[in-house]
Parts: C-alpha cells; structure tokens; sequence
C-alpha cells in the first residue's frame, strides 16, 4: 500500500517524470528478454566513471547491481575530471544529495529531505566533526541513500557519505599537483607511494591550499599531511596504521538574509556582517590502526580502531534578521569554542558458507566507541545597521550564553546475511542492537542529565535478476539518532523529549548494466522521520522537536560511455518532503502538507566528456535545482529562494604519459543563484563565474 502511493504521487506530478520512468521501464523490459545484455560483446575499454562494485553498502566487496538500495559512488576518475577538491563539491553531481549552508563553517548535506552534520564516515568509520573536509587524501566518495543504520549505527537518516582513504600500495605511485585559480587561489598537493620491501609500503600525502572569495573579506588557509603504512605480516595478515593533521583556517560566511520574502537582492560580493570578527579555525589530529587477518579463503576478520581529537575555534558576526522596509539589518554574533575526542572500534567478521543449497555471506560485527565534547560560547550584542553598509563596529563577546559537556559511550553488535538462493533471487537481511548512553552537563546553568537509549535496527531487502545486467530490488530499513552531542544544543526546555529520532526508508527500484561501459539505476522511495529537530521558527538559536517528517521520491542515475569517446554522468531527482502533523502555535505554527525547507522538489545534473583524441578532451556539465523555501514556512514567515541552472566545463590536455594539464570553469554563463540557507536570513550565494587551471604531473 505505502509503494501505490508513493507511486501515484510522483505519476501525478507531470509528464517529465513519468517519461523518465516509463522509457527506464521499457528499456529493463526489453534487456530481460530475448536481447539479453549479457550477449553483447564489448571491446572497448572500461569507462572511467563506471563503478561495479561497493565495499561500503554492506561492508562486503558486492556488485552494485547486487544491492538493494541507491549507491554513488565518486571515483577518483570524475573527482579528477571535474577538480572537486572539497567534500562538497565531490556530491555536486549526485542525484538525492544536497548542500546545506552548514553556518558557513562546516559540511553539511541534505539527502532525500532530510539534513545531516553527522552522517558522515571516512574507511567506515564515524567522522563525527563540524569542519570543512578536503579530498587531497580521499581515493573515492561513496554516497548510500536511505536508512543505513544496521551497518553506520546512529544517524544514517537519509543516507550517509563515506569517503575512502588513499592506502600504501606495493607499488610506486608519485604524482603532484599544482593548481591557480579565481579569486587568487593557490593548490598544491603530493602523493608519494613507496614499495619499501616485499611486506612494507609507505605513502604520504601533502596539502597545501589558500585563497580569497568573491566575498569581501573572506579568505582561507589549509594545510594537510596524512602519512600512511601497510606492513604485511604474513601472506594471511595485513596491518595498517597512519596519522593524518590537517589544519583549516578561514573567515566564516553566512550569506545574505531576505526582504519581502525573497533573497535580498544586493552586490552578491558584500559581507552581511563584519568578515574581520569571523575568524573560523579548526584543527584535526587523527590516528588509525588496521588489522586484518584471512583464516582461509573464506573466512576473514577485520579491526580498525580510530582515534581523532578536533579543536575547533568559530566566530563569526551574521545577519541575524531580514531586512526592514526602512532598509536596515540586525546583526548578531556569537563566539564558540569546541573540543572534541573521538574514539571508534570495529570489529567484522566474514564468513563465505553454503547451506541448504543456499550460498552466504555472513557479516558479523561489534563495535564500541566514545564521545568526549566540551562547547563554549560568548556572544555579542546585536546592532541594527543599513542595509548598505552591514558591518557595525565595536564587536565584543562578554555575554556568557553556553557552556556544555557531553559524554557519550555505545556499544553496538551487528550481524547481515546476503542470501544467494540462486542466479535470479537473492537476499540481504541484517539486524543491530545499539546501546548508547549519554552523559550532558549544562555547565553554565548547573543542569546535568543522563539518558540511556537501547535501538534495534533492521534492513531486509530482496533482488531478482532476470539475467546478469538487471535487477529489481525491493528494500526496508530504519534508524535512530539519538538526543546527543549537538542534538542536545539549544532544545527549548518546554519541547526536550529524550526519545531518539527514528527514521524508515521503504524503497523498490531497477539497476541496468547497458554494457561493461554504462550503468544506469531507477529508485522508488518513501523516508519517514519521527520525533525530529528543527531550528524553531521564533529563536533560531533554538530547537525544538516535532512529530513527524516524510519524504517521498525518485532517483535516476547513468554513469559510464555512451561511445568509446564519450563518457556521462547524469542525474535527476524528484522528492516530496513536507510535515506530516500539525506543528507549533500562533506565529510559529506550522501547518500539515508544509514543505520542508531548503529542499528542492526537483533537480537534475549532467556531465558529459568527450575525448577528441588522445592528446585532448573537453568536458561540459549542467545543474538544475528547482525553486525551494529558506525554511520550513510557518503560519507568519515564508522565504523563497529561485531556482537555477549553472553550466560548468573543462578542457584536458594529455603533454606526455606522465603530465596533464586541465582548465575548468565553474558557472560558466555566471549565473547569480543562491545555492543553500540556514535559515530564512542566511542565504548561501553561488559562486561567480570562476576558473582554474591544474598541471598534474607524474614521476
């Protein structure tokens, strides 16, 4: 019943939508029959962009037409391609995956409606953490779209991003990377790969990157070291470890507020605040170890443990109003001050069997962790200014407003069976029990609490495969997020419930492998969310819960060659996210049926590259996001940011086997767009038209 009306939903919403659907329908009836795709004989080379496997999904090296769920992966072919330097641009392309504004001073994603800062992973692992994350490290970025906790623990709402980490090889890998761009950007990074002896290899990247904004004022600094080794102890042991600083130093920036329920319409390159009292910087020190051990061939262990201490310094003066009819902006500003510690353990086991005729794999895990923060806060009196010289002066931080400890301890076992009964049928079942407890001190207001949460989650999924290159999957999994950490931060004492927020995800869908070069997948899905955050409607410093949140859509992705020359990446998404009860009261009430703030209905991407010859190749992409609200609307505010489209390119040049040179443009037609808000007066402005240029070179 749920899957009917999720259908007649999206049918019901235009002929755009239901083309799409329909000819991916027609085209998996087609390759079912006769014209098996499995017959095709193809000798071309395998496309750059195509990827037929994930570890990440189920923590097993499995085809991706073998999962029963959404995956992207990002490899290091497009994020090459396309110069995505940053764990946000890295999803730019990604259908069902979003920014969010993140308050100007850290990653944050919106995945099929629903926001996260915490959903975020490196190698499998909780990267817990409010920063701006680099990929001068990162071999690939694995995007897993709905509810994900049996295998990620707490959080996994909509989805979770995991980046995998560049490892030592036995083999010599050296190259460096020198890039100058707009706005006096300036990049330089180093990968060094050493083949030591038969059983020791080492590898060290190196970061080295600052610049300014088509922001006034703004600027940023970072730098990045991540030395890596691989010790073979035996032919059936392999120990990893390594340690990673990285450094990001730069001026917060909270974009512009709203007027008469648009963007304010102004010089997209001024600060609505004072960019010298925004100061951002932050500080990670990181540590892993990894054992794996094969006990035959089909059995095998797997322990990480990692170890990551976060010091985060933030302050920043915003726009803390929209602008009156007289033409004049509050501007509020605060100082915070974060330490954090994080402490992770895993431990998986594999198990390859038959029985009963039927072949498994048997993943079973246990993993315990800690959570050490301590935040600190100060803020500023507000000061009213013109709408034409937004910067006040005189800022200082006195007013103690926060001062909190949290101390969280879990503990969690796993355990998922894929189930093969035959060529055409198969199974993915799995369970988890997490036991977290929290400890929060409210050290300024002398309040101290602890709150025990005991979740079950579960993923039961099912695949058939009329043949080799399709599958149909239908799929059911949930999760929970409980109150800590930042959930904790700014609840509105009158609105605290201590119950975990639950997410469930129902979803069928299609995966087509075309040919070796091209792949294309189809999602059909409803999320609903219970007992959620959001940012209350009268004080947005504060957070108050409410009862319920869903989200319906679709998914259309193709990746791979459509020629031997010309390669493809191409998205659409379209999602439905509203309330689903009544909310609040008065000017802060929020009707059932209200669509969720910074959620686009509708958008779409495209990358196409074409390679000439040898020598040179050219690349050209478009994106599209639909009109969407600043914020959940209420029954007094409502803020609309416009929709857009912004086309990118590039051009590659191949000097000689080891030397690359590339020259790629963002928004091209210099589009004026807002990308993102916070809230309904901190209005992300896309970026300008804007270009770089990157020699590569290896040696």
């Amino acid at each position: 019943m749920r899957i009917i009306l999720i259908y007649d939903l999206i049918m019901n919403k235009g002929t755009l939508i239901k083309a799409f659907i329909i000819s991916m329908l027609a085209s998996s009836t087609l390759f079912a029959g006769d014209l098996g795709l499995q017959s095709i004989d193809v000798t071309a080379p395998i496309s750059k962009y195509s990827n037929s496997y994930s570890v990440t999904a189920t923590k097993t090296n499995t085809k991706l037409i073998d999962l029963p769920q959404s995956v992207n992966v990002i490899n290091q072919e497009q994020l090459k391609d396309q110069q995505a330097t940053s764990l946000g641009q890295s999803i730019t392309y990604a259908p069902g995956i979003d920014l969010d504004q993140g308050e100007g001073n850290r990653d944050a994603f919106i995945i099929r409606g629903n926001k996260t800062t915490a959903d975020i992973f490196l190698d499998g692992v909780k990267d817990d953490a409010e920063y701006y994350r680099d990929l001068y490290n990162i071999e690939r970025v694995d995007v897993l779209m709905g509810a994900n906790g049996i295998l990620f623990g707490k959080g996994g709402s909509g989805g979770i991003v995991n980046r995998v980490s560049k490892q030592a090889l036995f083999s010599d890998i050296n190259s460096y990377a020198l890039q100058l761009g707009s706005f006096d950007s300036k990049r330089a990074t180093l990968d060094i790969n050493r083949k030591i002896t038969d059983r020791f290899a080492v590898r060290l990247n190196v970061l080295v990157d600052k610049g300014d904004s088509f922001i006034s004022g703004v600027n940023y600094e970072k730098q990045g070291i991540n030395p890596v080794f691989t010790f073979l102890l035996d032919d059936k042991t392999t120990i990893k470890f390594g340690r990673e600083y990285f450094h990001d130093q730069r001026i917060g920036y909270r974009g512009v507020p709203s007027q008469n329920g648009r963007p304010y319409n102004g010089n997209r390159g001024t600060y609505y605040g004072a960019a010298s009292a925004s100061p951002n910087e932050v500080s990670v020190n990181s540590t892993f170890f990894n054992v794996e051990h094969n006990f035959s061939d089909n059995v095998n262990i797997k322990n990480t443990t990692r170890y990551t201490d976060y010091d985060k310094f933030y302050q920043n003066v915003y726009a803390g109003s929209s602008v009156s009819s007289s033409d004049t902006l509050t501007l509020k500003g605060y100082y915070d001050n974060t330490q954090r510690q994080n402490f992770f353990n895993q431990t998986d086991v594999t198990w390859n069997f038959e029985m009963g005729g039927l072949e498994h794999t048997l993943l079973t895990g246990i993993e315990v962790g800690s959570q050490d923060n301590r935040r600190y806060r100060l803020t500023a009196a507000n000061q009213t200014v013109s709408i034409h010289n937004p910067v006040g002066s005189g800022w200082s931080f006195n007013t103690y407003d926060r001062d909190k400890k949290t101390d969280i301890r879990y503990s969690s076992a796993y355990i998922q069976d894929q189930i093969k009964i035959n060529e055409q049928h198969q199974f993915v079942l799995g369970f988890r029990k997490d036991h977290y407890e929290t400890d929060f001190n409210n050290v300024k207001d002398s309040a101290k609490f602890n709150i025990k949460d005991n979740m079950l989650s579960s993923r039961i999924g099912y695949i058939f495969k009329p043949n080799e290159s399709i599958s149909y999957y239908v799929s059911y999994s949930n999760a929970y997020q409980p109150r800590n950490g930042d959930q904790l931060d700014g609840i509105s004492n009158d609105n605290v419930n201590q119950d975990p927020e639950k997410f469930v995800n129902y979803e069928v869908g299609t995966k087509i492998q075309f040919h070796e070069q091209l792949f294309g997948t189809f999602a059909l899905y409803q999320l609903e969310r219970e007992r959620m955050q959001i940012a209350d409607p009268g004080d947005e410093t504060k957070k108050i819960i409410v009862d319920g949140q869903r989200s319906r859509g679709i998914e259309l992705t193709l990746n791979g060659n459509l020629t031997d020359r010309y390669s493809v990446l191409a998205g659409y998404n379209y999602v439905n996210a509203e309330i689903t009860k009544d909310q609040g009261v008065g000017s802060s009430a929020i009707s059932k049926g209200t669509d969720l703030g910074n959620v686009a209905s509708h958008s779409f991407s495209i990358w196409n590259k074409y390679e000439f010859n040898s020598t040179w190749s050219a690349a050209i992409g478009m994106i599209g996001r639909g009109e969407m609200y600043a914020a959940t609307p209420t029954s007094s505010t409502s803020v609309t940011i416009p929709g857009w489209t912004r086309m990118d390119a590039a051009a590659y040049a191949r000097i000689d086997e080891k030397t690359r040179v590339q020259f790629n443009i963002e928004n091209l037609l210099d589009k004026t767009y807002y990308s993102s808000a916070h809230n309904e007066d901190n209005i992300m402005v896309g970026m300008p038209l804007n270009a770089k240029v990157t020699w590569i070179r290896d040696f």
